[in-house]
Formats: C-alpha cells, sequence, structure tokens
C-alpha cells in the first residue's frame, strides 16, 4: 500500500499535532530520502537530530527508504544512553515514488524493567532469609521443647531427692533416739558402763551431724528446685515465643511471595511498553 501525500511539508506540519495526540511520550522526524526537514523531541526522548542532517548509510533509516518498507527496531540504550523503540514509514508522493518518511521514536521502559527486576531479586533474597529464620525458630522451639522435658524430669529428680532426704531424716532421728537410750542404759551400769556412755555419745554426735548434713542438702535442692522453676517457666515462654515468630516469619515469606510475583508481572508489563 502506497502512502501517498501531496507534500512533505504537509507532513511538517502535521507532525506536532500527531505528537500532542499521542498517548505516549514519542518524538517525531520528518525527512526526504537524503536528509532531515523536521524534529520534533519529546520531554523523555531527544535525540538531537538537526534540520539538514544527512541520513547515512549505515542508519536502518537509509535501508528502509531504499527498499521502501516499514521498518521497527530496537535501539539499545548503547548509543543514546537510554533504549528505544523507532519506526520508519515511506511516504511516496503523488509519482508513487518514495520521497521521503515519518520516523517515530517511543522509549522503551527499561528503568521500570530494571526496578521490576531488582525488586524481584531483593524479594527472593528477603524470602530466602526469612526462610532461614522460620526455620531458626521452628529449631528454636523444638530445642526449648526438649529442654522444658528435661526440666521437668529434672524437678522430678529432685522431688525423689526430697523424699530420699525425709528418709534419711527420720535414720538420723532414730539413731538420736538409740544414742538417747543407750546414755541412759550406760548411767543405769554405773562405773560398767562407762564404754557404753562413749558409744553412746558418738551415736549421738553422728546423728546431728547426719540431721545437719541432711538439713544443707536440704536447702540446696530447695534452691534447685525453685530455680529449675524458674528455668521451666522461661524455657516455656521461649518455646512459644519461638513457635509465635515461626508462624509470623511464614505469613511474611508468604506475602512476599505475593510480591514477587506481582513485580514479575509489572516486569511483564515493562517489557511491553
Amino acid at each position: 500500500m502506497k502512502n501517498i501525500v501531496r507534500s512533505l511539508e504537509e507532513l511538517m506540519n502535521l507532525a506536532p499535532i500527531l505528537k500532542a495526540a499521542f498517548p505516549y511520550d514519542i518524538s517525531i522526524a520528518i525527512c526526504d530520502t537524503e536528509k532531515f526537514l523536521a524534529y520534533y523531541p519529546g520531554d523523555s526522548i531527544d535525540l538531537g537530530i538537526r534540520a539538514g542532517q544527512i541520513i547515512q548509510a549505515d542508519e536502518p533509516l537509509y535501508h528502509a527508504l531504499k527498499q521502501d518498507e516499514y521498518s521497527v527496531a530496537n535501539v539499545p540504550r548503547e548509543y543514546y544512553g537510554y533504549e528505544f523503540v523507532g519506526t520508519v514509514l515511506p511516504v511516496h508522493g503523488e509519482d508513487e515514488e518514495v520521497c521521503g518518511a515519518v520516523c517515530i521514536q517511543v522509549r522503551r521502559q527499561t528503568e521500570l524493567r530494571e526496578i521490576a527486576d531488582r525488586m524481584a531479586l531483593s524479594l527472593n533474597q528477603a524470602n530466602a532469609r526469612i526462610s532461614q529464620v522460620a526455620d531458626g525458630s521452628g529449631l528454636l522451639a523444638d530445642y526449648s521443647q526438649k529442654l522444658l522435658i528435661q526440666s521437668d524430669a529434672t524437678a522430678y529428680s529432685v522431688r525423689k531427692s526430697s523424699e530420699v532426704l525425709a528418709v534419711l531424716r527420720k535414720v538420723a532421728d532414730q539413731t538420736n533416739l538409740l544414742g538417747i537410750n543407750a546414755a541412759i542404759e550406760a548411767a543405769h551400769a554405773g562405773e560398767r558402763g562407762r564404754g557404753f556412755d562413749v558409744v553412746a555419745k558418738e551415736i549421738r554426735r553422728f546423728s546431728k551431724e547426719t540431721e545437719q548434713s541432711a538439713q544443707r542438702i536440704r536447702d540446696t535442692l530447695s534452691e534447685i528446685q525453685s530455680a529449675m522453676q524458674g528455668i521451666s517457666q522461661a524455657i516455656g515462654q521461649i518455646a512459644s515465643v519461638g513457635q509465635e515468630q515461626a508462624a509470623s516469619t511464614h505469613e511474611i515469606s508468604s506475602f512476599i511471595e505475593e510480591i514477587r510475583a506481582m513485580s514479575e508481572q509489572l516486569n511483564e508489563f515493562a517489557q511491553k511498553l
């Protein structure tokens, strides 16, 4: 299909209107078969084209004019500092020969894609870290639960030790009573019971030392039992916090995964711009 125009001047007059009507920021160039006639830069895309600038043979525009073909080219950022899409539409005079072209450039949203890529990378890293924290919180809760079981077992052992001390105290009391009875019998025996009196005193001294030792052990066990109760409560709180943290980090991980999916959609959208 021939794109016939009466003159290139008409295109030059129409170009600013087309640019204003276009919903995106674009730049428009009008050329004949050898040079640029006019250039209307955009707000974010300005190729620095000047009226009278010669079209170089290595430019896609040159080949589009020579081949009389509509051309679309992605221009990388290495040339102008940003990526854009350039289109070339050859136009024909009333003799149906190529007399020039309309060139439109639309800047691609490379920055938007880069932001989406960085978002995805950061979210992936954050998700990995949170997964590690969640795993650590789960292990902490497991270890705390094991410690709690061991703490309960220790407290049970302490209680059993208290029962042994009760027996020991009973033995001390019986030994003391035996010593008293021995002393009484030694007194009744008079001179002949003097040796037996010495044994009775030793029995009573041993009984007293046994009672004192039992009391010290009892005090120590009482302190241990009190400490174990505090430790058990603290471990229970740690286990509860660990479980809550594990649940919270899993929820956060789910939120991050949703945001990551949205960043991928954003990237796909940016690819189309």
